[in-house]
């Protein structure tokens, strides 16, 4: 697709969230399931604490968000190749946002309850 037809901030966005999902996935995958503990029996224990911390709370947060805007500005990319009207362009605007609103506020939900449930907020 044109990037000028599509926008530069939403290509340059597209690029820069990529980036940063690959180094946020990186830390989460290699901080919460490659411990050298993982085998011991306390291990559970230390991850649900670590996990329910403010800091790696405000980081899974951010990783939502980064996902949630990622894969929606990505579907939005593929639906601008179909050259739409700009009333259905509007719609389909409409219902990403709104679908994007929605995921990012389930899971917001989600992992605070985890942590509330589990005491450490």
């Amino acid at each position: 697709m044109n990037i000028e037809k599509r926008g530069f901030w939403s290509w340059f966005l597209q690029r820069i969230t990529a980036l940063l999902l690959v180094l946020g996935i990186s830390v989460h995958f290699f901080t919460f399931h490659f411990s050298p503990s993982r085998y011991a029996s306390r291990y559970y224990d230390e991850i649900i604490h670590r996990f329910c911390s403010p800091g790696w709370l405000t980081f899974h947060c951010c990783l939502l968000a980064l996902v949630v805007f990622h894969g929606l500005n990505g579907l939005w990319g593929i639906l601008g190749d179909f050259n739409l009207s700009k009333r259905t362009n509007l719609f389909f605007k409409q219902a990403l946002w709104f679908v994007g609103v929605t995921l990012f506020g389930i899971g917001l939900y989600i992992l605070i309850w985890f942590a509330t449930k589990n005491g450490m907020v």
